[in-house]
């Protein structure tokens, strides 16, 4: 429960960054025996300190129900953070960094709950993102939607947040990335890589990707985030591709999310990662 008990109390999202943010807020004000529901919306699109739950009235109690923020840049993550204050002391209720598409929800009997990513699923929830998955079992995650790159520039990396996996400090990480794709064209090349939190002690991964019909094309022994810089300059076929992405990762600075990354490399002209494309992965340490 978030509850305003004065007139002077506030719950308010500070932004660390310049994102397109949409707030949605609703609650139930209880003045004796009357009770009354209210909702705001408001949008956030500066680095700013805004109130996104109001004071109640004199002798009116507001019991905060649910909040969600939307993170709908296309290109911008967004830093920030949730406070509640009295009108003397403001103290942070929860912190966050929500990628392009992502959701943070707050639910009365749930409490900050869960992220939802772009198309709907879960991509946090309390029990990923604040403990450590159990060492030496397998996890996995579907793509449940293609996702294009066409960009105008060439080689311009798009994020696929929700094709990801939370590592969490002072643990080491195996993965496994089976993407299928198509191209618009043979001639449209790829790359494919991933991202992820802070600067990671051991990072090691290798790609395989497919080249002709009959051939494959190999990055071994990465050891940085985003690489390679470029991949393969055709495509075997305009369907049917696979690319593979498969090492380990420690997470030794902060915990956060691996995601995998990809790009076309001609202008304007599409990669698209196929649904049902996925990600296994294993606590190792």
């Amino acid at each position: 429960m978030i509850l305003l008990a004065s007139t002077s109390d506030l719950v308010r999202v500070v932004t660390s960054t310049a994102a397109d943010l949409d707030v949605h807020a609703t609650w139930i004000d209880l003045n004796g025996t009357t009770t009354t529901p209210g909702r705001t919306n408001t949008p956030i699109a500066t680095a700013t300190t805004t109130t996104i739950v109001a004071s109640p009235a004199s002798s009116t109690y507001r019991t905060v129900k649910t909040i969600t923020i939307r993170n709908r840049d296309t290109a911008d993550a967004a830093l920030l953070s949730v406070t509640h204050t009295d009108g003397t002391t403001a103290v942070e209720l929860i912190g966050a960094t929500l990628r392009p598409g992502d959701s943070l929800v707050y639910e009365e009997h749930l409490g900050w709950s869960r992220v939802v990513g772009p198309y709907g699923t879960v991509t946090a929830n309390h029990d990923t993102v604040y403990t450590a998955p159990t060492a030496g079992v397998f996890y996995s995650v579907v793509l449940p939607a293609d996702v294009a790159n066409s960009n105008a520039t060439a080689n311009r990396l798009k994020d696929v947040y929700e094709l990801g996996f939370p590592v969490t400090e002072g643990h080491r990480y195996w993965f496994r990335f089976t993407l299928l794709y198509t191209a618009a064209l043979t001639t449209t090349g790829s790359r494919f890589t991933i991202q992820g939190p802070g600067s990671p002690t051991a990072l090691r991964y290798n790609l395989v990707q497919s080249l002709t019909t009959t051939t494959i094309t190999t990055v071994e022994g990465s050891t940085a985030y985003d690489i390679p810089s470029a991949s393969n300059a055709s495509s075997a076929a305009t369907g049917g591709n696979v690319a593979i992405i498969e090492g380990f990762v420690d997470a030794p600075t902060c915990d956060g999310r691996v995601y995998a990354r990809f790009a076309s490399e001609v202008l304007s002209s599409a990669i698209t990662l196929k649904a049902g494309s996925c990600v296994r992965w294993m606590r190792t340490t």
